[in-house]
Formats: structure tokens, C-alpha cells, sequence
């Protein structure tokens, strides 16, 4: 009884009684009524003839007494039509005082006996009422009541009849309605045990198929979501892995003797412990960032002086690796509230990742405009471009190009995906566009209406 469909299926089949059986008694009381008053107005018309001979009646004696030998005369039993019929004849009080049954002589005719009587009349004014009281004001015969019977029987018929096609139409209904929810049920279910990723199909009302779509991509959201778990998890790993090894490596083969303990050696090692401290620091970073946690220092930023100190630093490296660097800073640029340490990481890493897939001879371009936004840096570079694939995944926390995995310079494979969070956290966007021959990687920190700058010092 608790089932969905179950209750449709009753509601369906009560409301179908409650509608058929509130049309029958309406349709019956309509009936029976409807019935009796055309029999009344079939059978109530009086002989013209016999007010005729009423009239001169009363103009001749001046009383309805004996008047009842005017109504059993010709004419008194009108036509074959109305036989059966009883005629009252009735005083302006409306007592009757000649009827052709004798038990209705002393009643007294009803107001709406009255309304259907015909008025007798002398000389112009009213002395008397003609009524005739048809069948169908005394009691139905019985081809009457065989006519309301037959007609009962098939409203009987028509409410079975309606009875089972609404348990029909609302199991089928309930069904219907019930069937999307059931695989929607399972599929939580299946969800509930692990089995991530799975879909149903989007079928049934509009507000089902909601539902549904929002199960879907829930279901897909959390797929991705483990699936990057188990990616970082994996990553995690090797990228531990491997310097954990040289470094064990190292250390045993200094202590078994096969290495000595010379500056080289250690220094070696040394090497692996910076790389494990660079790479813990940057997944604390992230999980900061990607959980609104990382500590952010806001102050006044003026973008192009920024910009200009990061490639300063970057232009002997590019040198060396015979890489052309241009800058193009657009004039009165607003200053943009933000973290400087952070955005400074965030360009860093930009230009990292621009440095290492960058072949020799190609170049790096560097473009800081005013947009609508805010303020946009640009970091675009020659080399090989992204596929679609490549540019969903490119912000993935250690995800790096295949041609960057062979290098002994991949990095970590952390710095998009940190600087990504750091334009996040500073209420910025960041993107990255794939080019005929190269990549650009761009973010926009919306612009901040600064105070003057103050002096600095005493005057």
C-alpha cells in the first residue's frame, strides 16, 4: 500500500467512483424529474371545450354546485391521450369544489397546482380554477418505471465499464510514472556501493527527467572526482617514489662504501631532499587553496611593476636557451587588489611551464592589457599546441604533456594547477587557448579603485 504506484492506482479508481457515482445520482434525479414534468406537460392541457361549458355554467347558476355533471358530460374525459387524468375544478380560494373523483372534492389545490391551473373566467373577471391532474403527478405506471429501470441499468453498466478503465488507465499511468523513479532508485543504490559513474535513462515527466539529469551529472561529477583521486593518489606515489630512491640510493651505497661520502655525493642527495620539500610544499599549497584555506595577504598591486620583475628574472634564463622574450604592458594600468607573493607565483609558474615547452630559437610573449574586467595577463609561447583533450586536463594536479614527461625539467606537474586556485581565491578567471603553433595562458584579476600611494619614510 505504500508503494507510489499502488496509491496512484486507488486515487485513480476513488476519484473514478467519486465522479461516476456523483454524474449517476444527478443524472437520475435529472431524470426521474425531467420525466415526471413532461408526462405533467403532456397530460395537464385542458379541453378548451370543457371551460367552455364550465364558464357558461357558472354564468347561468351562479355556483359551482353540481358543476360535476358538466365534467362527467361530453368532453369531460377529454382525449384518449389523457385517460387516466383527474379534473378538479376549484374555487378562487383554490378548494375544490367539483372533481371527477369524489375523494378530491374539499382538498385544496397546491401553489404550483395553482400556477399550472387554467383561470375561469365570467364577464371578465376570474370565478373559478380548471386543473387537470395527469398520471405523472399521481405515480408513474409501469411502463415509466420500466423506462427509469433500463436506464438505471446501463448507468450501472457505464460505471462498471468506467470503474475498470480507470484502474486500467491508472496502473498503467502509475506505472508509467513510477518505472523512472525505480532506476533512479537503483542507480542510488549502485552509486551507494561505488559504482560511480552510473547513468539512467532520462524518461517520463519533465520533472523526472530533471531529476534524472541531475542524477547523471552527479553521478559523472563523482566518477571524475574519484578518478582524479586515484590519479593524484597515484602521482602522489611516484612522485615520491622517485627521489625517495636516489636518495635511499645514495645514502646506502655511502654507508656500504661503494660511494664516498665526498660534497659530490651529498649533494646529490641534498638535491632530493630540496625536490621533496618543493614538492610537499606545493601539495600543501593546493589542498590549502582548493579548500578556500590558503592565507592570502590583499594589498595594492600595480600589475606592470609586477609583470616587469618576473621577467627580469626569467630573461638571462631564456637567453641561454635561445628563446626571443617580448613584453607589450599596456600605459595607466589600474591597480588591482591582490596577494603579490601569490600572483607573483602564479606568473612564475606561467612562465615556467612557458620556458620548458618553448624549442629553441621559438619565443615568449608577454601582454598585460585593461579589459572590462579587470586587468588581463597574457602568456603566450611558440612550440606545439593542445589538443581539446589536453586543454581540460591541463590544470589537473600533476598532469604535464607527454613531450614535458620525458624531460628531466617536467617539474612537479603541480604549478597550473596551484595558480589556478591562487586566480580562484582572488576572485579572478584563468584559461588557456591553443594556438596554430604554441599555447596561451591567460588570467584576468578584476581591477580595484586604490587609495594614493603614501610616502614611505619621514619628510
Amino acid at each position: 500500500m505504500n508503494r507510489l504506484s499502488v496509491r496512484l492506482s486507488l486515487a485513480f479508481l476513488l476519484t473514478a467512483w467519486l465522479g461516476i457515482g456523483a454524474m449517476v445520482l444527478v443524472v437520475q434525479r435529472t431524470l426521474e424529474t425531467g420525466f415526471r414534468q413532461y408526462l405533467t406537460s403532456r397530460d395537464s392541457q385542458v379541453n378548451p371545450e370543457q371551460v367552455t361549458r364550465l364558464e357558461a355554467y357558472f354564468a347561468a347558476n351562479g355556483t359551482w354546485v353540481n358543476a360535476g355533471s358538466v365534467l362527467s358530460g361530453r368532453g369531460g374525459g377529454g382525449s384518449g391521450s389523457n385517460q387516466g387524468a383527474i379534473i378538479l375544478v376549484a374555487d378562487l380560494d383554490g378548494q375544490v369544489v367539483a372533481a371527477t373523483a369524489s375523494s378530491r372534492i374539499g382538498t385544496t389545490l397546491s401553489s404550483d397546482m395553482l400556477a399550472s391551473a387554467t383561470a375561469l373566467t365570467v364577464e371578465g373577471s376570474q370565478v373559478g380554477w380548471l386543473f387537470r391532474e395527469s398520471p405523472g403527478l399521481q405515480a408513474l405506471g409501469a411502463a415509466e418505471l420500466a423506462f427509469l429501470n433500463e436506464a438505471n441499468r446501463w448507468f450501472t453498466l457505464a460505471g462498471i465499464g468506467a470503474t475498470v478503465l480507470a484502474l486500467v488507465v491508472g496502473v498503467l499511468l502509475a506505472w508509467s510514472l513510477a518505472r523512472p523513479l525505480r532506476d533512479l532508485t537503483h542507480a542510488v543504490q549502485d552509486l551507494s556501493v561505488g559504482q560511480l559513474g552510473r547513468q539512467v535513462e532520462t524518461r517520463g515527466s519533465i520533472e523526472v527527467q530533471a531529476l534524472a539529469v541531475a542524477f547523471n551529472r552527479l553521478s559523472t561529477a563523482l566518477a571524475e572526482v574519484e578518478a582524479l583521486r586515484q590519479r593524484m593518489a597515484a602521482a602522489v606515489a611516484h612522485e615520491l617514489r622517485t627521489p625517495v630512491s636516489i636518495l635511499r640510493g645514495h645514502l646506502e651505497a655511502m654507508l656500504d662504501g661503494l660511494y664516498p661520502a665526498d660534497s659530490a655525493h651529498i649533494a646529490t642527495a641534498y638535491d632530493q631532499t630540496l625536490h621533496l620539500a618543493h614538492l610537499v610544499e606545493d601539495l600543501r599549497v593546493l589542498t590549502l587553496a582548493e579548500a578556500k584555506q590558503l592565507p592570502l595577504e590583499f594589498a595594492r598591486l600595480q600589475p606592470a611593476i609586477l609583470v616587469n620583475q618576473v621577467l627580469d628574472a626569467f630573461e638571462p634564463l631564456t637567453l641561454d636557451s635561445d628563446i626571443r622574450l617580448s613584453r607589450n604592458l599596456m600605459e595607466s594600468l589600474p591597480d588591482v587588489r591582490a596577494d603579490s607573493t601569490r600572483i607573483r607565483q602564479v606568473m612564475t609558474n606561467l612562465m615556467t611551464n612557458a620556458l620548458r615547452h618553448t624549442p629553441a630559437g621559438g619565443s615568449i610573449s608577454v601582454q598585460v592589457l585593461k579589459v572590462p574586467s579587470g586587468v588581463r595577463f597574457c602568456v603566450e609561447n611558440t612550440g606545439s599546441s593542445l589538443n581539446s583533450i589536453e586543454m581540460e586536463r591541463v590544470f589537473q594536479p600533476f598532469w604535464r604533456a607527454e613531450s614535458a614527461r620525458e624531460r628531466d625539467s617536467g617539474g612537479s606537474g603541480l604549478g597550473l594547477a596551484i595558480s589556478r586556485e591562487i586566480i580562484r581565491l582572488h576572485g579572478g578567471t584563468i584559461e588557456v587557448e591553443s594556438l596554430v603553433q604554441g599555447v596561451r595562458f591567460s588570467f584576468t584579476l578584476p581591477a580595484q579603485a586604490a587609495e594614493p600611494l603614501t610616502k614611505r619614510g619621514g619628510s
